[in-house]
């Protein structure tokens, strides 16, 4: 893993910025470990929100898709960083954008919550429905929407804030 992802992954910023002062292409450097992933995409995955803005203010292309098309923000909210999908809907990130499979930033909230020891889902569900663009109701390839990724996993709390708060059609 290159110097640059590694600084955005632990959230240094002061390495990150002696590392994109000598190379400012570095910002969009793609690496392997993780397909076509940005230092913005792994610093968001990573709740490094620091490192994030950091990486926006030099240029980093804030919806731009790794090689599974997630974006920064997919990726955020997958992890349940919700001071990261704050920060990346504040500074202009598109929730409405989808990978190639249909899935959306409200989908990736809503299903299995693979950090529940420091992920916060549900605030992260939250903002996005606050922000006012996320499609609720919006169906992946296999016709799954948010609220069923949050019954599949057996989340009421998710599935709560999904019918209540965002008003999701339970009926899909």
């Amino acid at each position: 893993m290159a110097s640059v992802h590694v600084a955005a992954e632990l959230n240094d910023v002061k390495a990150l910025a002696r590392l994109l002062d000598a190379d400012p292409g570095q910002a969009e450097t793609a690496q392997y470990k993780w397909p076509g992933a940005r230092p913005l995409h792994i610093a968001c995955e990573e709740g490094s929100v620091e490192a994030a803005l950091l990486l926006i203010d030099r240029g980093a292309v804030i919806d731009i898709q790794n090689l599974e098309g997630l974006t920064p923000l997919m990726l955020a909210c997958r992890a349940g960083e919700a001071r990261v999908v704050a920060m990346l809907l504040a500074r202009g990130a598109d929730p409405t954008l989808r990978c190639p499979t249909r899935t959306t930033a409200l989908m990736y909230a809503s299903c299995y919550d693979y950090r529940e020891r420091r992920s916060d889902r549900v605030a992260v569900i939250r903002r996005l429905l606050e922000d006012g663009r996320v499609p609720i109701d919006a169906v992946d390839e296999d016709g799954r929407t948010a609220l069923w990724y949050a019954c599949d996993d057996g989340s009421a709390e998710r599935a709560g804030v999904l019918l209540i708060e965002g008003m999701a059609d339970h009926t899909i």
